[in-house]
């Protein structure tokens, strides 16, 4: 049984229909995920080309912590900005994340050192966060009938931009360098903040009373207090960590299979083409998801997604070529980004408006956690041989799905609806 609908209040959209603000955060977010996709797949060559790591091990080590550490920060600081989003803005708080994420970035082209790059992804990390942001703002403004349509076509909207970043910034590092993939990512992001200034009303919440002393950090107890919530956040965590774990890795793993077949150009573009193809894929699951999920049962379909997922990731650990990579990873793509949008709704569903934005902080905190553990358990993986990787994402995902199958049988037996 789904969480019952909640009557939710957004008097505070007054000017604008909420569809219209709806379509401005959808078109900044889809712009946003496309910027920050064309420069961060490309950062492992570009520590091997640019700044001159050429040890294998060394690189693996480099690469596993610059994806790493981002995701802590962010881990650290979402529940706060999570909780902020609840007293003040929510707008605010995506054009933190957009126009902050473009200054960050696009500092990145003047590194010189690892370090430098370590620590400009660490603070990219404390301020940035748009998909979170995104789907809170999302969650606050959408009728409750609509809310998981509205935010599967946000989710849709992330994996268009997964889809044609990588391969505008496989092209873009291939022809004109690496440093400037991450100017490219600056510029986007900068439009999106534009759009989302200009097209999105502001939801200014109810201030703080006078006398009344200011917390920043979120109050955990709604979430303490659902179990759904802990089971759904223990999915997100696994599912993260899975999804991240083989993504760091993938240009090594192209560039050895191109090395194989005796060729080894463009694998900037070859990187951004087999992620692009599985965050298309991803696209068409959260459509499909976030429009009939409801009626075939949000537990099922979750449950269904993660042990497919599983599935279709053992395969790509035994490729011989990149078509075959292209195809497995599309269809596990499939499965595993659909998932997604069914914890979305469901979270928005049985929680009130005024605790929202803390729990989709505490949810994006530990998707980060999760983004955070992924990248280290692949370089320590990709140790034995890059393969590896794909089965311990395999078995994360099958992890996920017992987990939340057994999790909510436990919950039913003891009377608890979810």
């Amino acid at each position: 049984m789904n969480p019952p609908d909640l009557v939710v209040d957004r008097s505070y959209m007054t000017m604008k229909s909420w569809k219209a603000n709806y379509t401005a955060i959808l078109i900044a977010e889809t712009m946003a995920i496309g910027g920050f996709s064309l420069s961060m797949p490309v950062i492992p060559l570009f520590l091997e080309e640019d700044i001159g790591i050429h040890d294998p091990q060394t690189l693996k080590i480099w690469v596993g912590a610059v994806q790493s550490l981002p995701a802590i920060t962010l881990a650290i600081f979402a529940p706060i900005w999570g909780h902020l989003a609840d007293i003040f803005s929510r707008r605010m708080m995506l054009l933190r994340a957009m126009f902050g994420g473009a200054l960050i970035v696009s500092l990145m082209f003047f590194v010189q050192s690892p370090w430098q790059l370590l620590v400009l992804r660490s603070i990219q990390g404390c301020f940035t966060g748009t998909v979170a942001a995104a789907t809170v703002l999302t969650a606050g403004i959408a009728p409750v009938s609509h809310v998981a349509l509205a935010l599967g076509l946000l989710q849709t909207g992330v994996a268009v931009g997964n889809s044609i970043g990588p391969l505008i910034g496989g092209v873009i590092a291939d022809f004109f360098g690496h440093r400037v993939a991450f100017l490219s990512t600056g510029a986007v992001l900068a439009l999106a903040g534009c759009i989302v200034l200009k097209g999105v009303e502001d939801d200014v919440q109810p201030q703080p009373e006078k006398g009344k002393k200011l917390r920043f950090l979120p109050d955990i107890k709604p979430i303490l207090n659902a179990p759904v919530l802990i089971i759904l956040m223990t999915a997100t965590f696994t599912i993260q960590a899975a999804n991240s774990i083989a993504a760091p890795m993938l240009p090594l793993f192209l560039k050895e299979l191109a090395l194989q077949g005796g060729q080894v150009q463009y694998i900037g573009s070859s990187t951004g083409l087999v992620l692009g193809i599985g965050a298309a894929s991803t696209a068409i699951a959260a459509v499909l998801v976030g429009k009939y999920s409801a009626g075939f049962g949000y537990w099922k379909t979750l449950i269904g997604c993660l042990f497919a997922g599983a599935v279709f990731t053992i395969p790509q650990a035994f490729v011989s070529n990149m078509p075959q990579l292209v195809l497995f990873r599309g269809i596990a793509s499939f499965f595993i980004g659909g998932a997604s949008p069914v914890l979305n709704a469901i979270i928005a569903v049985s929680i009130d408006k005024e605790h929202q934005g803390s729990v989709y902080g505490f949810n994006a905190s530990v998707s980060s956690a999760g983004g955070a553990l992924g990248p280290m358990i692949g370089s320590a993986v990709a140790m034995l041989n890059y393969r590896a990787v794909f089965l311990a994402a395999a078995g994360l995902l099958g992890l996920a799905g017992y987990g939340t199958l057994h999790r909510r049988r436990q919950m039913k037996k003891r009377g608890i609806t979810l």
